[in-house]
């Protein structure tokens, strides 16, 4: 008779045991030192030759230059907040930031979209798309907005600034995503047309 797995019996009471688990509070990507964080799906991921997604992982330096993205918009946001008018608590450079900034989102994505996946501009999306651009758009301070204007019992203005905001936010990505879209249309009929 062959001696198969199924046929062997532990010879002592220590491989009846499970192995023993990690705490649930230790993370995975502690066991390595080299380890490194994942990057957000929709942000960071590279298509391969045949179209599959990969996920990049990203290091120190990379949150480092989200980081300085992120204060160079705060401090933008700060600027464009302190020098635009207040009306009924409601501020105009809120109003600004969550417009321009999601068109600028949109046409840098899906600029960086019609190129390869290269360094650069793996670098270019975490310090101007994560770093600048979200810092720059206060969807925050929208909330905090709306709120206040509903304590003074204007509901019906808090409800129309929000869902105005929020739908003006959507148009400008998709304005920006259409821009970017249509210059590199252009640009490629006039590659073709001076071949």
């Amino acid at each position: 008779m062959l001696d198969t797995p199924h046929d062997q019996t532990p010879s002592t009471a220590t491989e009846l045991q499970p192995p023993a688990r990690r705490p649930w509070y230790f993370p995975r990507w502690r066991r390595s030192i080299r380890a490194r964080l994942p990057m957000n799906s929709d942000i960071e991921v590279a298509r391969t030759v045949v179209g599959m997604p990969v996920m990049i992982r990203i290091g120190p330096r990379h949150l480092a230059l989200a980081a300085l993205g992120g204060g160079l918009g705060a401090a933008v946001r700060f600027i464009i907040a302190q020098s635009t008018p207040i009306w009924e608590t409601l501020s105009l450079g809120t109003v600004i930031v969550n417009i321009v900034g999601p068109f600028l989102l949109g046409l840098l994505l899906q600029t960086l979209a019609e190129r390869t996946e290269s360094r650069r501009m793996r670098v270019v999306r975490l310090l101007t798309a994560v770093g600048f651009l979200g810092a720059l758009t206060s969807y925050a301070q929208l909330a905090v907005d709306i709120v206040i204007v509903a304590e003074h019992h204007h509901i019906l203005l808090a409800a129309s600034y929000a869902a105005a905001t929020l739908a003006a936010g959507a148009g400008a990505v998709w304005l920006g995503i259409l821009t970017s879209k249509n210059w590199y249309r252009v640009l490629r009929l006039h590659e073709r047309l001076v071949r």
